[in-house]
């Protein structure tokens, strides 16, 4: 069984940004709509705040 540990949770314009670890696939993000879709890549990042970065530049430029 794989553990998840969320590091993150923000809101803004609306938005959710969620960062989170998996021992599989490392640090990711997910970013969920006001409507509740849920978005983002299958990208590995080795640190919660590479993952951070690139998840407010898809909320700032749109996904």
């Amino acid at each position: 069984m794989s553990t998840t540990k969320i590091h993150l949770v923000v809101a803004t314009q609306g938005i959710i940004l969620l960062v989170f670890y998996t021992e599989a696939h490392c640090w990711q993000f997910r970013i969920i709509s006001a409507g509740g879709s849920v978005f983002g890549e299958r990208r590995l990042y080795y640190t919660p705040d590479a993952a951070e970065k690139v998840g407010r530049e898809w909320i700032y430029q749109g996904g």
